[in-house]
This record gives structure tokens, sequence and C-alpha cells, in this order.
């Protein structure tokens, strides 16, 4: 008996933390310290309710369950989103959700739908569920608060990754105001029928949820909130009558007002704080997305959690002339919309078959009203709730905690539309108690692999992490470190050895500059190096050949390593690969042109090799046009088109183009830097001048900028002006012995270039495409 109560009161205790937990849970000790937090706990909360429940029937020997139509649609979704994980484009990444979108994963859905069960089996009555709402209430009610006193200026938390504005336990700023319209509902109904202190309470979770909705102003929070709010008046009105309490229909009523009046006349109110805009695809856009992803896989979708696959693939090219055309979304404008594009119309089907069901036998139970007032209020709320979660997963994406949401009140309404609960005695010999005791032990042993399997991961995340901070701090011997460890830990992570190969290259610079190392050394060092970051790179794509990201990286390492035997080969394979995957980006296509150009670049020394390298410059401008076409102010494109000009002896065309290419992004740092450049080989050193100094006022740390424009002041016979330049450039870049050479000169009054070989650029630029690629 001891053992069994012992095992009650864990299965009480965890779901009530993970009630209390999700809406607040963070930990900074992975990069996402949010939703990946969140997936963490819930495992492990859920997993512990669920053994003990079961292990308390063994115990017992009764098994008690409710007998509810329920449990067939919740299974459907979870075999459909099985079904949409077993044939997506990156298995790893659907099931377990991490890098993709955690909330989306079939791991998540899974344990959400386990939490339902949970909750329709831990309590007898529905009265019962009056303590776990509240908890969930309260929690959602205290993230609210957190949020606003956060976009306030008000930091609780004193961590350094907390003190922004728009950091909150939720999500972005929007999603905080669809929970709380989601929640409202609920908390109004409790509060009706709650009694002393416990009413206080929960008419201050209606304040407070309130409260964020007109700080935060969100369309499609008051729409939601106004569905939720229509299901609370009209059933409310129709039991009027046989309620004790009557006045609380008048709330619902003043709030639809309220709602109506937020969504006609958009104001915010005195003394709101700047919310951020918060940016995604439309609902018309994700409409056409997922009717391209379905003519390839219309059963099954693309698979939990791979919009941003989708996105990348079947965007339109018109939005390469917004500010956006540059930025991947791992999730679209509607819930709805993106279960139809990754579940595929088994999912989407099976969703919609749970939501009908649910909200069938929650109208039938409401009209049956064979329960107590306050029974009567509690079934209400979560009907209410439930309605205004459905109208949010229409209009926006959902969070992890509205899906959590989700689930628990469907949950609650498993228990409200079936109060039986069905016990059977079991025989210690019985076939039942053999099948009970299986049971357990399956999801004991199930659960402790999935726990152990899923640490290791969550120790890999924390040494990703702490490479990331090594680089930070240029620390890129200890950011490898950090790195491939994690990737040693879980190799099937992709976004682990992509950045991995770029870590490498950056060693490999530090190498070529250590004035410590023989040649030999370097030469040695530099093989091992290149070795490492070309593995690096071929196992990100292994690990995910549908991530776009992957062959762009790729395509980057293998043109960076060019000069070595095979890699513009390897560079054109991978940027071909990525024009595929994303052919409405000009990014692919322009990085493809210049790798063209590169080998042109090194066919000029070859002789006989004068038709290949004019056949490169060709195929280098084929590309380049087709970036251009794609995105008309693309500057990158414009100035490779520039560089062939310039290798085709084409100087005047080469300036005209860079001209030209000024006029669309005159705010173009390597613009200016490329057209000073080129004004400086033609001596032409006043327009030299002027366009350099135009790159620096852009951007005074540019190094390279002041490199040449010392060499055009050295060359204007300003000696003083030439010193100051490179003097900047060694404050820069302290480790430069080439800069420190050139000083030397400088100084003794030789060329600055005297004794010196300079081939490229002395300051190694990663393009900035690429810079942004790794932030995403």
């Amino acid at each position: 008996m001891q053992s069994a109560n012992l095992l009650e009161g864990v299965r009480k205790v965890s779901l009530y933390l993970v009630l209390l937990l999700i809406p607040l849970w963070f930990l900074p000790l992975t990069q996402d310290p949010l939703v990946y937090q969140k997936q963490a706990l819930l495992i492990v909360l859920v997993f512990l309710a669920l053994l003990s429940w079961l292990g308390r029937a063994v115990q017992q020997g009764e098994v008690s369950f409710r007998v509810t139509w329920l449990y067939l649609p919740i299974a459907l979704v979870v075999g459909a989103v099985g079904a949409s994980t077993m044939f997506s484009l990156w298995r790893y990444g659907s099931f377990w959700g991490f890098p993709l979108n955690v909330a989306d994963s079939f791991l998540t859905i899974a344990f959400f739908a386990l939490l339902s069960v949970v909750i329709m089996n831990s309590v007898e009555r529905v009265a019962q569920l009056a303590k776990p709402l509240f908890l969930l209430l309260v929690s959602g009610a205290v993230a609210g608060i957190f949020a606003l006193l956060q976009a306030y200026g008000v930091f609780l938390v004193p961590a350094a990754f907390a003190k922004a504005a728009t950091f909150n336990t939720v999500g972005a700023m929007n999603s905080v105001a669809i929970l709380s319209a989601a929640l409202l509902p609920l908390a109004l109904a409790l509060a009706v029928g709650a009694q002393s202190l416990k009413k206080w309470v929960l008419w201050g979770t209606v304040a407070a949820f309130f409260a964020v909705l007109a700080v935060i102003n969100f369309f499609d929070a008051w729409v939601a909130l106004a569905v939720g709010l229509l299901i609370l008046l009209a059933f409310g009105m129709w039991n009027l009558k046989k309620q004790a309490q009557s006045g609380w229909v008048s709330v619902p009523m003043a709030l639809i007002i309220v709602a109506l009046f937020f969504t006609m006349f958009r104001f915010s109110l005195p003394g709101s704080p700047q919310m951020p805009v918060e940016v995604s695809p439309s609902m018309q856009g994700e409409w056409g997305i997922a009717k391209e992803v379905l003519k390839e896989r219309a059963i099954t979708g693309s698979g939990p959690g791979t919009f941003v696959f989708d996105y990348a693939k079947y965007r339109p090219e018109s939005l390469n002339q917004t500010v956006f055309w540059g930025t991947r979304f791992s999730s679209g404008a509607s819930e709805i919309l993106g279960w139809l594009s990754q579940k595929g119309i088994l999912g989407v089907l099976s969703l919609i078959f749970l939501i009908a069901a649910s909200v069938f036998l929650g109208v039938k139970a409401l009209l049956r009203s064979s329960q107590d007032s306050s029974s009567w209020m509690i079934g209400l709320g979560l009907l209410a709730s439930f309605g205004a979660t459905i109208a949010a997963f229409v209009l926006y994406p959902s969070t992890l905690v509205l899906s959590f949401v989700f689930w628990v009140l469907v949950g609650g309404l498993g228990v409200f539309v079936a109060e039986n609960v069905k016990k059977v005695q079991v025989a210690s010999q019985s076939v039942v108690a053999l099948g009970s005791s299986f049971a357990f032990l399956l999801v004991l042993i199930f659960g402790l692999g999935l726990l152990f399997v899923g640490g290791q991961k969550y120790i890999a995340e924390a040494k990703y992490l702490q490479g990331v901070r090594a680089s930070q701090q240029g620390n890129i011997q200890g950011a490898i470190e950090g790195v491939a460890g994690a990737a040693t830990l879980n190799p099937s992570v992709d976004l682990y050895w992509r950045d991995l190969s770029q870590l490498y290259l950056s060693r490999l610079n530090e190498i070529s500059q250590d004035a410590s190392l023989s040649q030999d050394q370097k030469r040695e060092q530099s093989q091992a190096v290149i070795q490492n970051a070309v593995n690096a790179v071929q196992k990100a794509a292994a690990a995910a050949p549908a991530n776009i990201a992957n062959w762009n990286v790729q395509g980057f390492v293998y043109r960076s390593l060019i000069g070595v035997p095979g890699a513009d080969t390897l560079a054109f394979a991978a940027y071909e690969k990525a024009k595929e995957l994303e052919p409405s980006s000009p990014f692919s296509w322009t990085e493809l042109g210049r790798v063209y150009i590169l080998q042109a670049q090194s066919l000029t020394s070859q002789k006989g090799k004068e038709v290949e390298r004019e056949t490169a410059l060709a195929k280098a401008l084929e590309n380049l046009q087709r970036a251009i076409e794609l995105k008309a102010d693309y500057a990158p494109a414009h100035f490779l088109t520039a560089a062939v000009y310039e290798q085709q002896g084409k100087e005047d065309e080469a300036i005209a183009k860079l001209e030209e290419t000024k006029q669309v992004a005159p705010n173009d740092t390597g613009l200016a830097f490329q057209l000073g450049t080129v004004y400086w080989q033609k001596k032409d050193l006043d327009k030299a001048q002027a366009e350099l100094e135009r790159a620096i006022s852009l951007n005074a740390n540019y190094s390279n900028a002041r490199y040449i424009l010392g060499l055009v002041f050295d060359a204007k016979k300003d000696k003083a002006k030439a010193l100051e330049q490179f003097n900047k450039i060694a404050e820069l870049n302290p480790d430069n012995e080439e800069v420190k050479k050139i000083i030397a000169n400088i100084e003794a009054g030789k060329a600055p270039l005297d004794g010196i070989q300079v081939s490229q650029p002395p300051v190694p630029e990663a393009p900035p495409e690429i810079q942004k690629e790794e932030g995403r």
C-alpha cells in the first residue's frame, strides 16, 4: 500500500510540475535556452507520470482507465505524425526536433499525446481538474506578466541573454498574447465557480491575461479571444436558468465588446512599449508552398519541422524584391497550413478529426447537463479555451507552450466528456496481469533508453554552446574542441559539422599567419586542417542532404580551398545542389559564378588553357546574369560581373558595371572597396581614394579598404597618411606580419610592398552570406 501511495504521489507531483513549469521553464545551458529546455522537461515529467500510473496499477493489481472515444483520434494523430516522420526529408530532425522546429517534432507531439492520456486517467471526477488547471493558469499569467515587464525594460533575470525586451518564456511577444487569449476563457470559467482565496487569484489571472492582450494588442489574439468568449457566452446564456450564479455572463459579454473594439480600431494604449515587428510568410504564400509540397508528398508531407526546407525550395521569386529575400522562416503563418505541408493530408485530417471529436463530445456533454454547477463551468471553460486555441491555430503558427495548452485541454475534455472510469481487478496469474506488467516494463525500458540517448544529445548541445562562446572570444582552438565534442556525441546534427568545417577554415588562416611555425610545420598542419574541414562539411551534407545551408557552406569550404586539386569541381557540385534546393535565391547562382571566376584565375598562368579560361568566364557570366534576373539589386552579382569583365580585359566595362551597381547599392562596403581597387589598378588615384574612403566611412574597421588606401596614399607620396592607414590595420590585426613589414618598409623609405608577394587581400574575409547562414 505504501508503494502504491508513493507512486500515486509521484504521478501527482509530476503532473502538477509539468503544468506549472512548462510555460515558465528556461535554462541557459544550451544554445536554445527556451524551447529545447521545455521539451527536455516535458519528456522527463511525462515519463515519470506515465510510469508511476502504470506502476501503481501493477502494484495494486487493479487497472483503471477512463472510457472515451478520444483515444482513437489521439492515436491517429500520433500515427500520422509518425508516418510523416518515417518519410520525412530529414527523419532525424523530424523525430527529435532540434535543430528544426522542436515544438513540431514527433517526439514532442507523442509526449503531448501521452500527457493528455495521463490527465484523462489521473482524476475520477471533473471537479478534481480544478487544481491542476489552476496551476496552469497561474503559470500562464506569470509568464504573461514576466513578458510585459521585459517589454518595459524591467529585467528580473540577471543573466545577459535575458536582458532584452523581446525575451520571455513563451516565444515571440505575439505568441504571449495568443497564449493569454487561449487561457483567459478557462480562467474566467474557473473563477466563477471558485471559492475564497482561489477565486481572487483566478480573477487576478483573468486581469493579467487581459492586460497582456491590451498592451501587446495583437489582432489574431483578439480574434481568438472573441471565439472563446462567444462559446462561453452562448452556453452561459443557454444554461442561464440552471446556474446559481448568472451575473458572470456580463463579463464575457463586455470582453467581447472590448475585443471587437481593439480589432476594429487598430491603436496602442498610451504608455505601451514599442513591440517588435514579427515577420512571417503570408497565408497566401504558405498556401502556395503547401500546394507545391503536396504535388510530391501528398499523403505524409515533407515531415514534421521541415517548413524551412519547403520555404527555401518553393518560395516565390517576388520575395527577392523585399528586405526579407534572404530570410528563411522555420514556420509559416498558420499552424493548420503547416500541418498540411509538413504532415500531409493524412496528418491534417487526423488533427481535424481530433478537433472535431473533442468539440462534438464537449458540446454533447455540456448539453447533457448532468454535472453539478462547478463541474459544468469547468467543462465550459475547457471547451471555450479549446475553441480559442483552434482559432489561434488557424491564424497563427503554434509555439511549444500553445501546443502544450492544446493537449492539456484535450486531456481535460476527455475527463469532462467521459466520467465513467472502468476498474479491472487483475488476478496475479491472469493474462491481464502479465500484459500490464509487460506494458510497465516496456515503458520503463523505452523511457530509460530515451532519457539516456536524450541526455547524450543534451550534453552535446552544452558542448556546442561552449564552442560558440569560445569562438566569440576569438579562441578558435577552443571552439573547435567544443563543437567537435558535440559532433562526436551527436553526429546526426548537421549544424555541428557545418560550423566545425568553418572553424577549421579559421584555424587554417591562423596557421598561415603564425610566424612561430616553419614552412614545413605550416604545410603539415594545414593539410591536416584542410582534411578535417572537408570531412566535416561532407558529414553535414550527409546528415541532412535536404538542408540548403549544408550545400552553401560546402561550396564555400571548397571554394576557399581552390588551388587544391579537385576543389573547384566539388565546389561546382555543391552549388549546383544548392541551386536545386533554393532555386529562387540569387546567392547560389552568384557563388557558382564566383567559383568559375576563381577557376579562370587559376588557368591564367597555364599555357594552352585559354579556351578553358574563356569558357569558365562565360559560365560565370551566365550564372551571374541569372542571379541578377532573380534580384536586380543584388550587389555581389553585379560586382562579380565587373570582375569577369576585368579578367576579359574590358576595364571600362568593369568600371561602368561597378558604377552602375553603386546606384543600386550605395551603402555596400564591399562594392566601394571593389571599385576603389579597380581605380587603383588603373592608376586613377583620386577616384580610388574617394571610393576607399567611402568604404571606410561605412565601416571604420574595414582593414582591406584601409590596406589599398594606404597604397594609394603612398603612390601619391603622402607617407604620413599611408602610415596612418597601416598602423590602424595593425591595431585591428595585431598578429598580421605582412602589415608589420609594410610599416617597416614605409618608415625606412622603401616601397610598401618591397619584399612582399601579395596574391590576395591580406585580411581574409568571409562572405557575408555565409555569416548570415551561420546565424540561421
